[in-house]
This record gives C-alpha cells, sequence and structure tokens, in this order.
C-alpha cells in the first residue's frame, strides 16, 4: 500500500511541477518587458 501511495505522490509532483512550468512560461511571455519599447518606443531626444 505504501507503494501505491508513494507512486501517487510521485505523480502527482511531477503533474504540478508541470502545470507550474507552463503557469511561469505564459507569465514570461505575457510580461515580456521588450515589448513596451517595441510597441511604445522610448522618445528620442
Amino acid at each position: 500500500m505504501m507503494l501505491v501511495w508513494s507512486i501517487i505522490l510521485i505523480g502527482f509532483m511531477i503533474s504540478l511541477g508541470i502545470v507550474v512550468g507552463i503557469y511561469v512560461h505564459v507569465l514570461q511571455v505575457a510580461l515580456d518587458t521588450e515589448d513596451s519599447t517595441r510597441i511604445d518606443p522610448l522618445p528620442k531626444k
């Protein structure tokens, strides 16, 4: 029984890691700081 719970826990941790990784990747793409200067360039002095 302990083996079954260990396998379930490892699978859950892997699934959680994949979900968090996708979430972080989506946030990095959405919050790309280069977009701000490309869309609205800094004024030239």
